[in-house]
């Protein structure tokens, strides 16, 4: 939750440094999946191929690559479901002109339609009226943006809970749209902006209050459909996800979350031991020799990461640049475990490579520049959020803390740029309160975990949670989806979406789908 992929950042680079200026009718108890071990908290240890990782847009997902060129176009239209369960879609002007107008019509909602780069859909980007306090709704307000791809008010709705920003110009289906041939909405978590009140009471940025904004999208368009619905999310978007189901369980049919995790405190030491046993004893030493490594060539890196932030227009006046080095070199190998699987190891420099080459590999691994100041201040909301309720891993630097000139900086608060009113102050019972609600109340909710993903060491623990699976994608990574389970897995949770919609998922060659653009790392860490 924490580096931002690459191609995601690459979309609205220029921007962001501007700104920093139905009712199921199982009865069933959860089950668990299959594949991987899951580390900390895994479960089963099935066979099985991991097929497609759906990481991050046209790169490669490290945020290491330095690409700038975006997403490279639109993914291809999904396939409409067969049998009595497929809806048809409007055709003609007048269904164009309907939708648009049912959209004008509805209460502090203002809405703009585009081009759709999917076949098949419209494409609008909307604006909701929200007030900054639920609780107190006649006081502050601000604009909460939201995008929409419309395919037929009969097929089934997927809500997309960002954890993040939204970035309109870019275009794609989640997963479970894809899948079900189904309209999507996506909306944008409050006080990442431009969904920010202004002035900014960053005590109304809680799980509580970003559940009601979800609430009252829904509310206003439900009208619009006649299919069911079902909410999704990746990483801090499917913790968005969990969170809206804790306060307002009804609004949806189900909820799948993806590498969702869910952290005891702000610094949970789970992280450590799972990260601790990824690859063999040969690759983890490498790596910890190659983080070593990097940080003896102090001044080499330094020149490097000036070079960068000339060209890149970025500067590093929230942490300095020395401590944004040791943040990137901390969060390294976490990073590498995240996004690659264990090929890297062979690639990882040694004392005998060049500085270029270290760079390199750093670069790839956690760039340097995503601690900079324009992308740390675009995630701000999120460092805020882990420092007061969602907690925030623990990062291994014994072996170079010999090395680090901040050792224990790696902490959420470092992020939250001071001033008055920002001084979170971490509040356990909130994630406390989560998991005594879905292992005693929860229903209808499908998780979807990495093997080697570093987040699954906070994978929440599903209970007696009714109707629901948690399920690890063997050798799965931050990108895991549903298509990369073994196939009695991916078998049950498609079973799952099937009886949540009444609309069977068409079964898709998981090369045919586009990968997602996670957003944040950890994401999206995000």
């Amino acid at each position: 939750m924490r580096i931002l992929f690459a191609t995601w950042f690459a979309v609205t680079l220029s921007a962001l440094a501007a700104a920093a200026c139905g009712d199921d009718d199982g009865s069933g108890r959860p089950s668990e999946g299959s594949g991987g071990d899951g580390g900390a908290t895994g479960a089963g240890g099935g066979t099985g191929s991991a097929g497609a990782q759906g990481e991050g847009g046209t790169g490669d997902g490290t945020g290491g690559t330095g690409d700038t060129t975006g997403p490279t176009g639109g993914p291809t239209g999904p396939t409409a479901p067969t049998g009595p369960t497929a809806p048809t879609g409007p055709t003609g002007p007048t269904a164009s002109r309907d939708l648009l107008d049912q959209l004008h019509a509805l209460d502090g909602l203002t809405a703009v339609e585009h081009d759709s780069t999917l076949p098949g859909y419209r494409y609008f980007v909307l604006e909701l009226d929200q007030p900054a306090d639920h609780d107190h709704p006649d006081a502050a307000r601000f604009q909460q943006r939201l995008v929409l791809h419309h395919r037929d008010p009969a097929a089934p709705v997927v809500l997309v809970t960002e954890g993040y920003n939204l970035y309109p110009d870019a275009q794609w289906l989640d997963e479970p749209a894809e899948l079900l041939a189904a309209n999507q909405i996506r909306v944008e978590h409050r006080f990442f902006t431009p969904s920010r009140p202004a002035p900014a009471d960053w005590s109304l940025l809680t799980i509580e209050q970003a559940a009601a904004d979800l609430h009252r999208v829904i509310a206003s368009l439900r009208p619009l459909y006649e299919g069911r619905w079902i909410s999704t999310g990746a990483s801090k978007s499917g913790m968005t996800a969990i969170y809206h189901r804790r306060f307002y369980p009804a609004d949806v049919d189900g909820t799948v979350a993806y590498v969702a995790p869910h952290s005891a405190g702000v610094s949970d030491p789970r992280y450590l031991d799972f990260v601790a046993e990824r690859g063999d004893p040969a690759c983890r030493q490498a790596l910890q020799r190659f983080q070593r490594e990097v940080l003896l060539r102090r001044p080499a890196m330094l020149d490097l990461m000036e070079t960068e932030a000339a060209e890149l227009g970025v500067t590093y006046d929230l942490l300095g640049i020395d401590r944004a080095l040791d943040i990137a070199v901390i969060e390294s190998v976490f990073s590498l475990w995240q996004y690659k699987d264990s090929s890297f190891c062979a690639r990882v420099p040694t004392s005998a490579s060049d500085d270029a080459a270290v760079w390199a590999f750093l670069d790839e691994a956690n760039a340097p520049r995503l601690w900079s100041d324009s992308y740390l201040f675009a995630m701000e909301p999120y460092y805020w959020q882990a420092a007061a309720e969602l907690g925030y891993p623990s990062f291994a630097e014994e072996h170079i803390a010999d090395l680090l000139l901040y050792p224990g900086a790696n902490v959420p608060t470092s992020f939250v740029e001071a001033g008055p009113g920002k001084t979170p102050l971490f509040d356990p019972t909130a994630m406390q309160d989560i998991s005594a609600w879905l292992t005693t109340e929860g229903e209808r909710l499908l998780f979807i975990y990495g093997e080697n993903d570093p987040y699954t060491a906070a994978a929440f623990d599903i209970g007696a949670a009714r109707d629901s699976h948690r399920f690890i994608a063997p050798g799965g990574t931050h990108g895991a989806v549903i298509l990369s389970l073994a196939p009695a897995d991916q078998a049950l949770a498609l079973g799952a979406l099937q009886s949540w919609t009444g609309v069977a998922p068409t079964h898709r060659d998981p090369s045919a789908l586009r990968p997602l653009l996670r957003g944040r790392r950890w994401m999206t860490r995000d």
